[in-house]
């Protein structure tokens, strides 16, 4: 029986490699350099539902752009290339970093450089751009974020690009679907991953992708395209049809058109249909279908077929411990990663399994072995159980770490970790998966991110969209009740949290009424700023980040000087209180609370 995961330098310019035959030799490789480019599975974002049962938030606005890990290129689009960072930060809103980075709904990050989708459509870049992988008609780098170009587009561009459903990332090379089905690419082109018909070194400004066969200059195009995904020189495209398209390089047969030639127009994958999902890694490829099962195709023991060899077709993925030749096959599948020389899967019952190189813990599993067969991916904690609630996973095609979102917007990572990348506040490998910090945290962190809805890593960067959401219900009792007139009332104020995020800055306002004089304020957490006693005026509690689930209370103790009315009876007191948050907060209505006491 299984036990559930409970809720909870100097800068540098990596040139392109070749990829490796031999798995160890190039796990070595990586190992000692980690400079492979990366690409990341951004996902859609997740309904949610909190405690309260009866509260069902399912929208949310776009979010902010959170990233950790190196930044040698400006990989956090901070506005600078200075260290790195073990815990998220916010990506820059504009030039001058006085806002964070709003408005996104998608993200994808490579070896050195991040893209975005934007809720109107747009498309944003930061990081490395030597190949003009960000795409804004230039090859300098940006640590803050800049828009991509229009189709063609010289700089400076005039127009820019739109229309945009997802992008994808590949080493040095960016692509993006658009809302006809259609896709573009820019950046490096030197194996014709950016499937244009040739092979012109790069492209600073988005070009179309052509039509399966097509040569330079192209007139016809790639369309009912619903996905993507991009490797460490190729790309791979699914149609709505379930087929796969693929191009760029292919000598290791990662394109699975029964070939080793490189294509610069996309050529159809072989005997592979139904598909959902894909991901490319450095030497390989990998698919979920509709049934469940998963293909791939390539070189190297991220294959999952328990011998790794080479297979220019797609062969299906091996059911946890099985022995070549494998007898049973991987069930269940949802969607896939690709890391560098690993692969990943998210099972329809919420776990999440992997296979490949482990050289440092990518799999999740609790060791170093790497494994030819999917293995389980444990529970944080030493793998007494199993990951579970997972809706998508994530890795990038240089990169050796991995990373899981959750169905409560939670995050889960484990590998490498050299650079920061797992988020923890530290730098330390991990073998079984840990909580990513919440923003603003320092190691050990007591707080821990929710509200993630895309997921994307790099090579040795981790970018997120996250979506904070509070729902604030505030109550308020008053003794005694009733009050005699010249007595002490005491208000009990709580304000609680049902967001499914931290609510981040609550402040809770409180104007007496004309009939008390203030007397005293006790706040449970934070500071309240009050006026001098005898007075009536405003009391002002702020009580800092309240968790998901948490509550803060400030007990408020007023002496009553309530006015006589007609036939002589003592007015009673009405006090109303309100709470504030900076994060968003579908629910307004419930900030605020009222009561009313008699007065004897």
């Amino acid at each position: 029986m299984s036990v559930s995961d409970t809720r909870p330098g100097a800068r540098r310019r990596a040139g392109l490699r070749r990829p490796l035959a031999a798995m160890a030799a190039l796990a070595t490789s990586l190992a000692a350099a980690l400079v492979l480019p990366g690409v990341g599975l951004s996902v859609p974002s997740p309904a949610y539902a909190d405690s309260a049962g009866s509260r069902d938030i399912r929208t949310a606005p776009p979010g902010t752009a959170l990233v950790w890990g190196t930044n040698e290129s400006g990989q956090l689009g901070d506005g600078n290339t200075a260290g790195q960072s073990t815990i998220p930060g916010r990506v820059c809103g504009n030039a001058t970093c006085t806002t964070p980075l709003g408005k996104v709904v998608q993200v994808a990050g490579s070896q050195a450089h991040s893209v975005a989708v934007l809720e109107d459509g747009s498309v944003i870049g930061w990081g490395a751009n030597f190949s003009g992988q960000l795409g804004d008609g230039t090859t300098t780098d940006r640590t803050t974020a800049v828009r991509v170009c229009a189709v063609g587009e010289p700089a400076p561009c005039a127009s820019f690009l739109k229309g945009v459903v997802s992008v994808a990332v590949g080493a040095l090379h960016s692509l993006a679907l658009l809302t006809d089905g259609t896709v573009v690419a820019w950046g490096n082109n030197t194996s014709g991953q950016l499937g244009a018909g040739s092979v012109i070194n790069h492209e600073t400004s988005p070009v179309r992708v052509c039509a399966v066969g097509s040569v330079a200059p192209c007139t016809s195009h790639l369309t009912n395209i619903t996905s993507i995904a991009a490797g460490f020189q190729h790309s791979l495209a699914v149609r709505a049809d379930g087929d796969v398209r693929s191009w760029g390089i292919n000598n290791e047969g990662q394109l699975g058109d029964g070939t080793l030639d490189n294509r610069n127009a996309p050529v159809s994958v072989s005997s592979l249909t139904n598909v959902v999902s894909v991901a490319g890694g450095v030497s390989h490829s990998v698919a979920a279908r509709s049934d469940g099962s998963a293909r791939a195709w390539g070189t190297g023991i991220a294959l999952g077929d328990g011998v790794g060899a080479q297979q220019t077709t797609p062969v299906q993925v091996c059911a946890i411990g099985q022995i070549a030749p494998c007898t049973a096959f991987l069930s269940g599948v949802k969607s896939v990663g690709a890391g560098a020389i690993h692969s990943l899967a998210a099972r329809g019952d919420g776990t999440a399994v992997a296979w490949g190189n482990n050289f440092f813990g990518q799999l999740g599993n609790g060791s170093t072995l790497s494994r030819p067969v999917p293995v389980q991916v444990c529970a944080p904690g030493g793998c007494a159980g199993v990951l579970t609630g997972v809706v998508n996973v994530a890795a990038g095609s240089g990169s050796l770490h991995s990373l899981a979102l959750r169905s409560d917007g939670s995050l889960r990572a484990w590998g490498h970790n050299a650079y920061g990348q797992l988020g923890d506040g530290t730098t330390t490998d991990r073998t079984s998966p840990i909580r990513v910090c919440a923003h603003g945290q320092t190691a050990p962190c007591t707080q821990f991110l929710e509200g993630a809805t895309a997921i994307t890593a790099g090579d040795r960067h981790t970018v997120v969209v996250f979506q904070p959401l509070a729902d604030l219900a505030t109550s308020i009792a008053a003794s005694p009740e009733p009050v005699a007139n010249g007595g002490t009332l005491t208000y009990t104020v709580r304000v609680h949290n049902y967001g499914p995020t931290a609510a981040e800055n609550v402040v809770l306002t409180n104007q007496l009424p004309v009939g008390v004089r203030y007397s005293s304020a006790s706040p449970s957490t934070g500071h309240c700023d009050t006026p001098p006693t005898g007075t009536t005026d405003t009391v002002t509690c702020s009580f800092g980040t309240v968790p998901r689930g948490g509550a803060a209370t400030v007990t408020i103790a007023v002496k009553v000087r309530s006015a006589t009315g007609a036939g002589g009876v003592t007015n009673p007191v009405t006090n109303i209180v309100f709470a504030t948050s900076d994060t968003p907060d579908p629910r307004p209505n419930n900030n605020s609370a009222v009561i009313t006491t008699p007065v004897s």
